[in-house]
């Protein structure tokens, strides 16, 4: 798989020293892998459910150059990322699905092409679902809200069949073979560093959204006056 080239934006990637993260082996066989993100700043949880409607076909125009919006959200990883909707013109939904392409840490060996189907999406929480024939194989939400020194994030991936004549198969042979340890390392290294990454650019994108689906950020210029709170984005 080949990669895009990096995008120089001058920002830092956060490590993974202020995180906490967890594996859970379920009652059911599965497997849940839970990272609790450092506090992100200057970052709403309006922000993140705006983002997450229109994360997949919006450009962002920053200092003159246009990139897709999720090439910006991790400078480094992200490959591609496309969306099917019924209505071109909304943003996601439940229902809704897309497909994502990326390479933790940029190692081949660590790369993902994943059709997801989207679950979820509010002020509080991003879900997407990962099908094979039908089954539920994996299952991925971003949980969020607002505090005091940021927005506290949670993300969790659940890999695994809960039920089915198939189940110990999946669970205990191909969930191994398709989430070993360094893969899950470099997994949740990428997740701390894409959650992080939004203060650097979210709170400035999103003051900008009512330029629509392109969105011109010129970093050397005035920062726009805060709009005023609209309706929710999950009611769009």
């Amino acid at each position: 798989m080949e990669f895009p080239e990096p995008r120089d934006f001058g920002w830092d990637l956060k490590s993974f020293d202020n995180a906490f993260s967890t594996v859970t082996h379920l009652s059911d066989g599965r497997t849940l892998f839970e990272i609790e993100h450092p506090p992100v700043r200057e970052v709403t949880a309006e922000m993140l459910c705006w983002w997450y409607g229109v994360y997949a076909d919006l450009s962002l125009v920053i200092d003159g150059t246009t990139y897709p919006a999720f090439l910006v959200s991790h400078p480094k990883d992200h490959i591609s990322l496309e969306s099917e909707k019924a209505d071109k013109e909304r943003p996601l939904t439940a229902g809704d699905f897309i497909t994502i392409v990326e390479g933790y840490q940029r190692n081949p060996d660590f790369t993902t092409n994943e059709r997801l189907e989207v679950v979820r999406r509010d002020e509080t929480r991003f879900a997407l679902r990962a099908t094979r024939s039908g089954v539920p194989v994996a299952d991925v939400e971003f949980h969020y809200e607002d505090g005091p020194e940021g927005l506290k994030v949670r993300n969790l991936l659940t890999v695994g069949v809960a039920k089915g004549i198939f189940k110990p198969i999946v669970n205990r042979m191909i969930i191994p073979w398709l989430y070993y340890e360094d893969k899950n390392y470099a997994w949740l290294l990428h997740s701390v560093e894409e959650i992080g990454n939004f203060e650097n650019f979210l709170p400035e994108i999103f003051a900008r959204r009512d330029q629509g689906m392109t969105i011109r950020w010129d970093r050397n210029s005035l920062p726009p006056k805060k709009p005023l709170r609209g309706p929710s984005p999950a009611d769009v």
